[in-house]
């Protein structure tokens, strides 16, 4: 599928199916290592053990670069006008870029682990665990190995790292299951697993480049930066900053419902989140592989495909919508039982976290739009006051209907995140007619 003479919806589509898969090996392995994971510690531990995991992924995505971006943004016209040495410029920076923001990561993980610490039940012989498992910050930056996969229309290199590290995961859970590990068991496990997913994508990333181009990497050269790349830094960390706002309103419910409610309840909203992702997974698969495509046909000039992408994926998501609702509906509280032992504790909340997520695969296909066409600083502005607003909405909600009020928190970012989005798409669609009719 590597040829430029198939259909962007095409190329499109057998990426995400490749995206699927991959996440489709780790989701199946999550129904395996979950349930040995809760039947070894109880569900109350297992409820701390996730939330330790969500506040380093949080600091993770907090303090993570979108060097894949850059990536794909700058590195895609030396690549398709064969200019090698400032491809291999663009891969060096985004490996830095990567390595920058696993460095201020760990250091903020630690800030915040001395300040939260005695709120969230974790002094004592868990702080030094902690210590080591924020090493997570560092093997969680893979960032320019997927942009460089993804330019070079290679997605399927990164399969086997998933495969091996789900095969891990769940023979390292059930060998803990059957020994009666505890809790710092199952950290260090899920912290391993990360190293070995690190390995694995740099292995695929530089085997694909030793196809693409064999020739010497430059590791002399990581700190230069090329003049056609002056305006990186400020477009990577622009749309960082959106997906930092992003990630920050979707897991910080976890920890706030692990603070003051406990971190059974914690645990029942990360697993229904969990689940509510998975079930939209299907569709949000298509969004990094439209990036690249969006890319390519930027610097080619088609704007109306774009707009016929666009139109063709909105009403598979609209029908796609439709059916997941009907699924979580008839199915869901029996996953939660499947994987937490419970019942009924989840019914009311799965749902209402689907249309959350529903909502936001109905603005899949405009985001990466929006990025390539030039609006990055307008959706920047509009994620900064749409979490002020919508983080005094969620500490009320929380305080007032528990993990509820944080599911109905959810559901109002992610409307008024479409309307933006649609908003958005509408202008530049209007602004590139008038351009045509210039010329």
């Amino acid at each position: 599928m590597n040829s430029r003479l198939k259909t962007p919806i095409t190329r499109i589509a057998w990426n995400a199916v490749v995206l699927l898969f991959e996440k489709g090996i780790a989701a199946a392995a999550s129904f395996v290592y979950i349930p040995y994971t809760v039947q070894a510690v109880g569900i109350a531990t297992f409820g701390q053990i996730l939330l330790v995991i969500s506040y380093i992924e949080i600091v993770s995505d907090l303090t993570s670069l979108l060097s894949w971006q850059m990536v794909l943004h700058y590195g895609a016209a030396p690549y398709r006008e064969g200019r090698r040495a400032d491809l291999y410029h663009v891969l060096r920076f985004g490996m830095w870029l990567d390595f920058l923001s696993g460095a201020v990561g760990y250091l903020i993980g630690e800030a915040g682990l001395w300040c939260l610490s005695s709120w969230l039940g974790w002094a004592g012989p868990l702080h030094p665990v902690m210590d080591i498992c924020l090493l997570f910050v560092f093997f969680d930056k893979t960032g320019w190995c997927v942009g460089t996969v993804r330019l070079l229309d290679k997605f399927t290199y990164l399969t086997f790292g998933n495969g091996v590290t789900a095969s891990f995961r769940i023979l390292a859970s059930m060998a803990g299951y059957y020994a009666h590990m505890g809790m710092t068991y199952f950290l260090y496990v899920w912290l391993l697993s990360s190293v070995v997913l690190f390995f694995s994508d740099m292995a695929a990333t530089f085997y694909a480049l030793k196809k693409h181009a064999p020739a010497r990497f430059g590791w002399r050269q990581i700190l230069h930066r090329p003049d056609f790349l002056q305006g990186a830094w400020t477009f990577t960390v622009m749309a960082s900053l959106n997906k930092i706002l992003l990630a920050a309103t979707k897991k910080l419910p976890i920890l706030l419902i692990g603070g003051s409610i406990g971190p059974t309840e914690a645990a029942i909203y990360k697993v229904s989140d969990q689940v509510s992702n998975g079930l939209v997974r299907p569709m949000r698969t298509f969004m990094p592989a439209l990036y690249p495509e969006f890319v390519h046909l930027r610097e080619e000039g088609r704007m109306e495909e774009m707009h016929r992408v666009i139109r063709k994926l909105f009403f598979s998501a609209l029908l796609f919508a439709g059916v997941a609702l009907l699924v979580v509906v008839l199915f869901g509280d029996q996953v939660l039982h499947l994987l937490l032992g419970i019942h009924g504790d989840g019914g009311y909340l799965l749902p209402v976290l689907v249309c959350g997520a529903l909502l936001t695969i109905l603005g899949l296909p405009l985001e990466p739009f929006i990025v390539v066409t030039g609006r990055l600083h307008a959706l920047f502005r509009f994620q900064v006051l749409n979490v002020l607003l919508n983080l005094p909405v969620l500490f009320i909600m929380v305080h007032l209907w528990g993990s509820m009020g944080a599911a109905y928190s959810l559901v109002l970012f992610s409307a008024t995140l479409l309307a933006f989005f649609a908003v958005q798409a509408r202008i530049a669609f209007a602004r590139a007619e008038r351009e045509q009719g210039r010329t």
